[in-house]
């Protein structure tokens, strides 16, 4: 198959192409093997890639957080399982469209011309959104929350404040925003409607985190019920990307930051548990807002 990006200028060509030498006179080596394997079936490798990677990392976190073992596991292994769907994508991207694939996908990672309208939102979008359920938080509870430790890590309190910040953006922001949307989301859509690719994102995004439902305290706290709930959560944001992936041409960067950003304002420890379900409710009024442009797409 084809695969065109949003830059017009860039068609990258995934169609495998036939070989002349017959298939009885060379065995074929198992490197060859693999990739036709790739080839043929581009987004179950992927998805297979991706959940192995990071569930490879997370596995060993969820033994020692339900007592299955004796030794202890670091908790910044949750942080490199991040990174998993980035990797998956740029293994896959390799097999099947070589270096001319890889720097398609380094270019949308740091594409920001005639962007800076979107990066800005990216950056001050949630940041305004955090400050108008603080507001909303004050007029329900009669009190301002407690917004002295804003950006502060709970999971990872040796973090300092600027390298969470910044290992946010590198493990939750490009991590997950290169496999799901830099390679996913248009892998799937060359068939299928935005709207429908970006729904089919979400089921795969959501099953993904599933170790993480006993290794993080969040988490870990929910009734299995909740999961329908966090699901819901997954596909309005899913919508809520895949839209501004679209109408940032493509960018990763605006994406990236536009996660890292969303995801330390909501884990933001305040004095209120209204910041993290007003958050919820905003990102899903946006995600409902963007269905006609997606299904349009």
């Amino acid at each position: 198959m084809t695969l065109s990006t949003h830059d017009p200028m860039v068609v990258i060509d995934l169609t495998p192409h036939p070989v002349d030498t017959p298939p009885d006179t060379v065995a074929e080596h198992p490197a060859q093997r693999g990739r036709g394997k790739i080839t043929r079936h581009p987004v179950l490798s992927f998805v297979v890639l991706a959940y192995a990677l990071a569930w490879t990392c997370w596995l060993p976190l969820l033994a020692d957080r339900q007592d299955w073992v004796r030794w202890s596991v670091s908790p910044y292994l949750h942080l490199a399982g991040a990174l998993g769907p980035a990797i998956a994508a740029v293994i896959i991207t390799a097999a099947l469209a070589g270096r001319v694939g890889l720097r398609d996908l380094l270019r949308r990672s740091v594409a920001w011309r005639g962007r800076l309208p979107w990066l800005m939102l990216a950056i001050l979008g949630p940041l305004a959104l955090f400050a108008v359920v603080a507001l909303a938080a004050r007029v329900v509870n009669g009190a301002w929350p407690d917004l002295d430790r804003f950006g502060v890590s709970t999971e990872y309190p040796a973090l300092p404040l600027v390298g969470y910040w910044i290992a946010s953006l590198i493990f939750y922001g490009y991590g997950e925003e290169i496999g799901w949307r830099g390679f996913l989301q248009p892998a799937l859509q060359r068939r299928r409607s935005t709207l429908t690719a970006a729904i089919l994102v979400s089921v795969v995004w959501a099953g993904w985190h599933l170790p993480l439902f006993g290794i993080t305290d969040g988490y870990r706290s929910m009734p299995a019920i909740s999961f329908v709930g966090f699901y819901l959560s997954i596909l309005v944001a899913s919508l809520v990307l895949a839209w501004l992936y679209q109408r940032s041409n493509g960018s990763l960067l605006v994406l990236a930051v536009f996660h890292a950003g969303y995801d330390i304002a909501t884990n933001t420890p305040t004095t209120t548990t209204l910041i993290p379900i007003l958050m919820g409710a905003a990102i899903t009024l946006a995600g409902l807002a963007t269905i006609p442009a997606l299904a349009r797409a």
